[in-house]
């Protein structure tokens, strides 16, 4: 009689722990959709209508449950950043930005149909955004906007990027 309350005790004990476990990466893992892969892009400068093109690369890190963003203009283009992707402990989408203008961070609503927007604030108001749209499961466009002093946000620059893995 020991042995099945003990045994019994000890599935109870392993169960609980496993969906804890279970609950807590489903806690860490931001909800995106199929966006992990290798992209291809090419888009241009609004501004100047000058091409650009470049490649992202979105890996999911095991023991956090983030999103790692690598992106990298191919040359001439300077441009190169690292980025997370993640929940915040109130269970709000942020994001940090490190490249050469330094480090950024941006919040996000969560996907609205197809489209995720990343919004970085100065004094309540929005100064800076990424938008990340599927057009197909194989298609992403992405958005740069920025707002120069209290102006509406404008496309700096637009990406169309094609998954190659």
């Amino acid at each position: 009689m020991r042995l099945i309350i003990l045994t019994l005790t000890v599935l109870i004990l392993s169960t609980a722990f496993l969906l804890h476990a279970v609950a807590a990466e489903d806690r860490l893992a931001p909800p995106f959709p199929q966006i992990e892969g290798s992209w291809s892009c090419e888009g241009y400068f609004v501004r100047n209508k000058r091409p650009i093109a470049s490649d992202i690369s979105i890996t999911r890190d095991a023991g956090s449950g983030a999103l790692v963003l690598h992106h990298d203009d191919r040359p001439p283009g300077p441009y190169h950043s690292l980025e997370v992707w993640s929940n915040g402990k109130d269970g709000s989408l942020k994001s940090s930005i490190s490249d050469v203008y330094g480090m950024r961070w941006f919040a996000a609503r969560g996907w609205d149909g197809k489209a995720l927007k990343w919004d970085r604030t100065e004094g309540g108001a929005v100064i800076e955004q990424f938008t990340y749209a599927f057009g197909d499961a194989n298609t992403l466009k992405v958005d740069w906007a920025v707002s120069h002093n209290g102006s509406p946000l404008t496309i700096g620059d637009t990406l169309t990027c094609h998954r190659t893995a």
